[in-house]
């Protein structure tokens, strides 16, 4: 057994020594701060074997991929695709230096997040929102296009190739399909227990309400905001989903831990739950009511909401008839 052990030890390259002290801390900050306790303390044990076994003896001499490196093992340890290390050495904070800033530096060219918003036939409205960029940032373009929505019979949200963004955003676009004065839509909770309920916001564009067709499109580059649009309002019997299985990502992220070498790790800290469910989309995707191909979504969302129509306006005459 001892023989064994020492086997499987593997002697610390020289020049990897500071990579291996990160990722003992990381062991430490997954078994600290990851929202489902079990998962971590089986997470962390697993670095701690790995690390033992010289698996992440690559890159050593690279602090960039190694920090990739590391995103990618642990996200397939954990199996969770918000944990991600960062080599930010003159920030105290991961994100600021690297991919974040460009996705924000990004926003004019993307639109702010609206692709597209076209008028189909039938009043039907389509409207493409592919980031929720911060909401300070992104607000004028979704006013601009919820307005143009607005007086459309139906509307398709299409939510595919989004790969997520800020809940400041992502929280309005859910209310803009609900009453005012209804249910909290998402709860969320940590380790210590239920955070405050996250407050209704004072919409900054028309509300679209709740008696029009709604049809949300996803696939499996929808991910983290944008699938809880989807996946809150399916729940609450708001919305139809079209598509694929969307990416699966709901846990929500924690401050950035800083370790040896100059080197972050970023933690799922938070667990949304839909109160109509008591569950949520992690690990499963937003699951649609009607799987389609991604040439056929819109067009069976089209149809969906044209049918709905139809039988609107057969029951208002029925009402009607003398």
């Amino acid at each position: 057994m001892i023989t064994a052990i020492l086997l499987a030890m593997q002697p610390i390259p020289a020049d990897c020594t500071d990579e291996h002290d990160a990722i003992t801390e990381m062991a430490e900050a997954i078994e600290q701060k990851y929202v489902l306790p079990g998962t971590a303390k089986r997470s962390a044990m697993a670095v701690r074997s790995k690390l033992q076994q010289g698996a992440f003896n690559q890159n050593c001499n690279d602090s960039e991929a190694f920090a990739k490196q590391m995103t990618e093992q642990l996200r397939n340890i954990l199996n969770d695709g918000h944990v991600f290390v960062e080599y930010a050495p003159k920030s105290s904070r991961a994100g600021e230096d690297d991919w974040l800033q460009e996705w924000r530096d990004g926003a004019r060219a993307r639109s702010f997040g609206v692709r597209q918003v076209e008028r189909l036939s039938g009043n039907i409205s389509y409207l493409h929102l592919t980031d929720f960029f911060e909401f300070s940032v992104a607000k004028k373009a979704m006013a601009s296009a919820f307005e143009l929505v607005s007086s459309s019979d139906g509307l398709i949200l299409d939510l595919r190739q989004n790969p997520g963004g800020s809940p400041e955003t992502e929280w309005p676009v859910q209310w803009t399909f609900m009453a005012s004065g209804s249910t909290i839509p998402l709860h969320h909770e940590t380790r210590d227990g239920k955070k405050s309920d996250m407050k209704e916001p004072a919409l900054q564009w028309p509300r679209y309400g709740t008696d029009r067709p709604l049809a949300i499109l996803v696939d499996k580059t929808t991910f983290s905001a944008p699938e809880a649009v989807a996946y809150s309002l399916q729940a609450q019997g708001r919305a139809v989903v079209f598509g694929s299985p969307s990416g699966g990502g709901a846990h929500m992220l924690g401050d950035a831990v800083p370790l040896t070498g100059g080197w972050h790790i970023v933690i799922p800290e938070t667990r949304p739950y839909s109160p109509h469910t008591n569950g949520n989309w992690e690990g499963t995707g937003v699951i649609p009511d009607f799987q389609t191909s991604k040439e056929d979504a819109v067009t069976a969302a089209q149809k969906w909401i044209a049918a709905e129509l139809e039988s609107k306006r057969a029951a208002s005459k029925t009402e009607t008839a003398p």
